[in-house]
């Protein structure tokens, strides 16, 4: 029977696990609990005696350390692994006993009483690591450090105890509050004299009250043609075809307003409505396949991500969940399987950005992946940067260097799980997460348990051959006695064994124990313990301050936040950033998707609402936007029709002097934006002119059939099947063998798979970090290590020399060239069926007599000579200078 309490436990515990808890009545005990207390006393003594024995024992251990182990370490390791030294060699500091549990890049140096896991013990023994390197340790020394882990390595050296004051005080905070942003959207009414009757909407009007303040008046609409084609490419990323033109003409002509409703209604509930929008959604998310950086290895399983974002704009799912399942989606509740799996897939949000996985030092190699994770969740759902106060106080912003680590203990306590096998060029790792349904990558296949077991005995040989090759590689060479001069040991130690031994482990990774291939995805998990951040001094993880409470954004709380120190607050946090008492994430969504109908975004630095940004246009337009999509229930497609369907969207892009001088910069939206086609819209619109485009989705990824492996110039690096099966045969005594197989290049692909034929819609091309697709590249692709709230627009040579010369665009000329001569027969027919397909309209009069000019120069009529080569060679020059124009590379 339990007698006393502690703590530890809750007191209810305590109390159902006595028969008969202690009763107390007034001043006296009731007889049968006398001898319960006595007892109780007697394990109170033990206990404080234990506990003054303990004590004894530490301090013997402390004093052991000192005496015996730090000299050592000061004078044997220091060097190379303190900050004193001359840096931190393989990621390994021995300065704290924080530091040694961490350990370096091959996992914790000192596993307290566990001599075999303890890195350390294995280096001063000359197993496989050899520590020191010049001399080994005498054997009294290593009998000390013996002792020294199995009395559980003691260690006073706690780091730094100095506590950083911040210059951000509360009333700093408090009155941070009362700027715009960081109050909660409120819907405002404007006075506004509509004489013409023009708003139809109460965007309109609001837009309308703006214009009035500049002297200005609303400009006039834009033809059936023009706002035809702006709805398609603005909602579905693509041109449409004669026949709907056609369809909608007659429809406008009826009644404008009914005829735009139908057409926005129709395109938001096609599939290609999620795969435009998703694809912004991925451009802040910063969605790539690769780490990128010094060593771009792939992730494999990153398409599942692009998958779960572009479901998720088709199915309309309210942005609320989208977020809370992005930041949080393993601690949701699930009704099955698919839906856990979903929400596992969607904290790949967290896992997707780029990586130093040639970082010898994990602290610093897991402060820059939160340190990434904070940025990119603060700056695309709250609009402000609060990884500015990693190494100090925000200097524009009232966020002081704590908030960004109270943040920082929410994500040190989940774990990032994102793949990859350890090498040289990988030196951090990671695992994946197995997902409860069966759709394993392309290329996983089921093997047998016989064919799994031979894999784990090559991998096993190859580690081993791979441990040797270093050491060989380390080795004095006889020709000079200098290490690594050797050129054929080295090649095969870094282009041959490190290679197959990854390319084993995927393969036997991606089966269960009886051979069936599992089913993966990236994203993050919740550790078993949840852990607050310490402060580090300018951002660096050797100077340590202050231990910081896990919390959120002080100035965009409404009331003080206390989360259950038994969990990570991560769950809560996502909870917090769709709460409608956050100022800020409905303002920064709705800004986002008026920037993608409009042109230009009311908050012109869509990642930036704090003080150090350019303001709202439109203040009311934005809080009336947001506290709409929260009326929505958040539902963006609500938001998108409401705003397709205003006054203002139609109105013509159409130059006029006066206009532009009171507002040259069109803030106040005197007129349309003219907006190139982003890169993606204009590979498709190609594809649609020349009849090729598959609108179906691809399984996975091109990068998917790959596995994990480092993307070169050219491709994804593989050994070619043939130089495998060689290393196969030829065991550890055949590298000569294997050398003669070997020619240059060999190890990467000769196909650049990212410029390779494919007619699927550009949003499923791969994204590999350091090698983007020429298509998507030249075009001001969005950068993917970063968050991109608005691309850039450039007009460079390398985009005309693309149109001209490239064999995409060449090929896509002669299609349309195909198609337009099954289309049509005559000059005149052909002609026109050109002008319709590429620009969506007619040709004039004087586009007809241009066109014709050109083709009586370049050569014969093509009515009299429609099947020779030469005739179909001028008619695709002739779809190339179409597809080649401005117009139809615009959308006005």
């Amino acid at each position: 029977m339990t007698l006393f309490y502690f703590g530890g436990r809750d007191k209810s515990e305590f109390l159902e696990s006595t028969e008969k808890p202690l009763m107390w009545n007034n001043n006296r005990l009731k007889r049968s609990s006398i001898l319960g207390v006595m007892v109780a006393c007697s394990g109170l003594f033990q206990c404080l005696f234990g506990q003054a024995q303990e004590a004894a024992s530490i301090s013997d251990g402390i004093k052991f350390f000192e005496t015996k182990i730090r000299p050592v370490l000061v004078d044997h390791c220091y060097r190379c692994h303190s900050a004193e030294g001359q840096g931190v060699k393989g990621g390994l500091s021995v300065e704290s006993r924080e530091a040694l549990t961490i350990g370096g890049e091959t996992g914790p140096a000192i596993v307290p009483s566990n001599l075999d896991e303890s890195i350390l013990w294995n280096a001063i023994n000359y197993r496989d690591l050899q520590m020191p390197p010049k001399q080994r340790l005498p054997r009294e020394v290593i009998e000390d450090f013996r002792t020294w882990i199995l009395m559980g390595a003691p260690d006073p050296r706690v780091g730094s105890t100095k506590v950083i004051k911040s210059t951000v005080s509360s009333e700093d905070i408090a009155k941070g509050k009362d700027f715009w942003a960081f109050k909660k959207p409120v819907v405002q009414s404007l006075a506004v004299s509509d004489v013409a009757g023009w708003a139809t909407t109460e965007i309109d009007r609001l837009i309308l009250a703006k214009l009035e303040e500049q002297g200005l008046e609303p400009a006039l609409d834009a033809d059936s043609n023009t706002i035809l084609r702006r709805l398609y490419f603005d909602l579905i990323g693509l041109p449409p075809s004669p026949d709907e033109i056609v369809r909608f003409r007659g429809a406008w002509q009826k009644n404008a307003d009914a005829a735009i409703a139908a057409v926005v209604d129709s395109l938001l509930e096609r599939p290609q409505f999620g795969e435009r929008w998703g694809r912004h959604w991925l451009d802040v998310a910063r969605y790539a396949e690769s780490t990128g950086k010094e060593v771009d290895m792939t992730f494999p399983h990153a398409w599942r991500y692009r998958n779960y974002v572009i479901d998720a704009f088709n199915q309309d799912k309210p942005y609320d969940q989208f977020v809370r399942e992005q930041v949080a989606g393993d601690l949701l509740p699930a009704k099955d399987d698919a839906e856990w799996a979903e929400h596992l897939i969607a904290t790949g949000f967290l896992a997707i950005g780029p990586k130093a996985l040639i970082e010898q030092n994990p602290r610093q190699f897991q402060a820059d992946l939160v340190d990434e994770q904070i940025d990119v969740t603060t700056r695309v759902i709250l609009g402000i940067s609060v990884a500015c106060a990693r190494c100090h106080d925000h200097k524009f912003d009232p966020i002081p260097q704590t908030d960004y680590y109270a943040l920082a203990g929410i994500f040190q306590s989940a774990e990032t799980l994102y793949g990859g096998v350890r090498s040289q060029r990988n030196r951090q790792p990671s695992n994946l997460i197995i997902l409860p349904i069966d759709a394993p990558n392309p290329g996983d296949v089921a093997i047998s348990t016989a064919e799994l077991a031979s894999l784990k005995q090559q991998l096993k040989e190859r580690e081993a051959d791979y441990i040797e090759a270093r050491r060989a590689q380390r080795a004095p060479s006889p020709s000079n006695g200098k290490p690594g001069t050797d050129p054929r040991r080295s090649f095969v130690n870094a282009a041959i064994i490190e290679q197959q031994v990854v390319q084993l482990a995927n393969k036997i990774n991606s089966v269960d124990e009886q051979g069936r291939p599992l089913t993966f995805c990236m994203g993050v998990q919740e550790s078993s313990v949840a852990k607050n951040a310490r402060l580090l001094v300018r951002g660096e993880i050797d100077q340590p301050a202050q231990e910081v409470p896990r919390g959120f954004v002080q100035v965009l709380c409404s009331e003080e936040i206390r989360l259950d120190p038994q969990t990570s607050g991560r769950l809560e946090f996502a909870n917090w950033l769709v709460s409608r008492e956050n100022p800020l994430t409905a303002r920064v969504m709705a800004n986002r998707v008026w920037q993608h109908l409009l042109g230009q975004a009311i908050v012109r630095e869509s990642e930036n609402f704090g003080v150090s940004g350019p303001g709202p246009t439109h203040p009311e337009l934005l809080d009336y936007l947001a506290v709409r999509l929260m009326d929505y229930h958040w539902s963006i497609k609500k938001l998108v029709r409401e705003i397709a369907t205003s006054r203002v969207y139609r109105i013509s892009s159409k130059h006029e002097p006066s206009r532009f001088e009171k507002d040259p910069e069109n803030l106040y939206i005197a007129r349309a934006n003219p907006r190139r086609l982003d890169a993606e819209a204009m590979r498709d619109s190609m594809l649609v002119a020349s009849g090729q485009l598959d609108l179906s989705r691809p399984k996975a990824s091109q990068i998917a059939t790959y596995g994990s492996t480092i993307i070169g110039p050219t491709g994804p690096m593989v050994i070619p099947p043939g130089l495998l099966a060689a290393m196969s045969t030829e065991g550890k005594g055949g590298p000569q063998a294997m050398l003669n197989m070997m020619r240059p290049g060999m190890l990467a692909s000769n196909i650049n798979v990212f410029d390779s034929r494919s007619y699927y819609r550009s949003v499923y091309l791969p994204v590999a970090r350091n090698a983007l697709p020429r298509a998507l590249d030249v075009f001001d692709f969005a950068e993917p290590s970063m968050v991109v709230g608005q691309r850039e627009s450039s007009n460079t040579a390398d985009q005309a020399l693309f149109m001209l010369n490239n064999t995409f665009v060449l090929e896509q000329s002669d299609a349309l060239a195909r198609r337009i001569l099954r289309e049509a027969t005559s000059d005149e027919e052909q002609i026109a069926r050109a002008f319709l397909i590429a620009f969506g309209r007619q040709a004039t009069n004087d586009e007809l007599k241009a066109s014709h000019e050109f083709f009586r120069k370049i050569g014969p009529k093509i009515s009299d000579r429609r099947r020779d080569e030469q005739a179909f060679l001028m008619l695709s020059q002739f779809c190339q200078a179409l597809i080649c124009s401005a117009e139809f590379r615009f959308v006005n």
